[in-house]
């Protein structure tokens, strides 16, 4: 069993880690935004975020709160492409990485600027995800189920654990 105690140590930290954020997170999420960023600040803001990369790829692209519904629609050129919901904020990838970085994290000067790289980066793979998933939706339906459910996940858990190794495979300085 000794061999295996570096293991259950970052499984546990992973854990808690990963609980605790989750329900940070979930907390967060019970707030009432309706007066101020519906359906959330986070998802409000990666809906706006990827209506200005739509704009500057020349589409004519718009936001609209969904009315009764904690999501945001977003219309290319006049026509509804799609909702954009919390899930869509990619929070949840980020509390996945930030646990499995903290559980590994060894000096916190290098480890909070990784996790802090690596959430832009991952915020930002989710907005050209996002953006991606509005042109494809409009200019090719038929591949909207494989580009929203295998293709775009696929990118960003793929960056995710890209991430993750990383982290784990340092480069070693002389």
């Amino acid at each position: 069993m000794r061999p295996y105690v570096p293991v259950f140590k970052f499984v546990a930290a992973f854990g808690v880690i990963y609980v605790a954020l989750s329900l940070m997170y979930y907390y967060y999420l019970q707030q009432d935004y309706s007066a101020l960023n519906y359906p959330d600040p986070i998802t409000s803001q990666v809906s706006y975020q990827t209506q200005q990369i739509l704009l500057v790829l020349g589409y004519d692209a718009r936001i609209s709160n969904v009315p009764g519904n904690p999501s945001v629609y977003m219309f290319l050129n006049k026509q509804i492409v799609y909702r954009v919901i919390e899930g869509c904020n990619a929070v949840s990838v980020m509390i996945l990485f930030v646990a499995f970085v903290l559980a590994f994290a060894k000096a916190w000067k290098k480890t909070i600027l990784f996790i802090t790289i690596g959430l832009l980066f991952i915020y930002l793979v989710n907005i050209l995800r996002l953006a991606g998933l509005a042109v494809i939706k409009l200019n090719y339906p038929q591949y909207d189920y494989i580009s929203h459910d295998i293709i775009f996940p696929a990118v960003i858990y793929g960056s995710v654990i890209a991430l993750w190794l990383l982290w784990i495979k340092k480069p070693k300085t002389a």
